[in-house]
């Protein structure tokens, strides 16, 4: 193999290593991202448990304010009973309170339920707020390693781009513009082996004669579908 296209071969694994690197960088803050809009999904559904919750006391103290009027005035038309001077007023008086009796009651299952529903959400905000916790937890230890991991790779990175400037050097300056060129276009697969006339990067037959040429390496060739500099796969 000739020597500028071994020395291609190798920039390119170095190249095709920083490009690696540089995903897997990229892609460390995917799971604190995902835990971020978990806990903005959870801080959402408390805020909404928390409203309902108001509301619910809300009306409850309204029920409340309602039974305690109610109940005033009951006992003021149980008082008039002992003054009422017929029959008439005497029925009128009774079926207004039981009237009074009936709604109060109603009143006191309705503040019965409000205290249940009150209870069911405090438990629940109690609930996601221990989610919440874990959660706040996890995102902690999350940063921590994308931070750890992110330096690591940052120390590989510049030890491997260290090592590709040097191996650069030993390019002639027209063919690294053509292997920068190719590695911007071709996802930074600048070079491939032809395997029994079939380029490995394309899967495109390359004409017999230069497939010949190949074999010879006697300079370097393109492959005429996807001008990748080539070399010939020898067994």
């Amino acid at each position: 193999m000739r020597p500028e296209l071994s020395t291609l071969i190798r920039l390119q694994g170095i190249d095709l290593e920083i490009r690696k690197l540089g995903l897997e960088k990229d892609e460390l803050p995917d799971r604190f991202n995902a835990l971020k809009e978990l806990m903005a999904e959870k801080d959402a559904e408390i805020a909404e448990l928390k409203e309902k919750l108001a509301d619910i006391r809300t009306r409850k103290t309204e029920v409340e304010d309602e039974l305690e009027l109610e109940s005033e005035r009951l006992k003021k038309s149980q008082q008039k009973m002992s003054s009422v001077k017929n029959s008439r007023e005497y029925q009128a008086l009774s079926k207004e309170i039981e009237e009074i009796k009936k709604s109060n009651k109603a009143r006191e299952d309705e503040i019965l339920k409000l205290d249940e529903e009150i209870d069911e959400l405090k438990a629940q905000v109690k609930e996601k707020g221990k989610e919440v916790e874990k959660l706040k937890k996890e995102m902690a230890a999350e940063k921590k390693r994308i931070s750890k991991a992110g330096k690591e790779m940052d120390k590989k990175i510049a030890a491997l781009t260290a090592e590709r400037d040097e191996v650069a050097k030993e390019v002639k300056p027209d063919l690294m513009a053509r292997y920068r060129f190719l590695a911007e276009k071709r996802a930074g697969i600048v070079v491939a082996a032809v395997d029994e006339g079939v380029c490995s990067a394309c899967n495109m037959n390359i004409p017999p004669q230069m497939y010949n040429d190949l074999l010879r390496d006697e300079k370097l060739l393109f492959c005429p579908s996807c001008q990748r500099i080539i070399y010939a796969l020898k067994v």
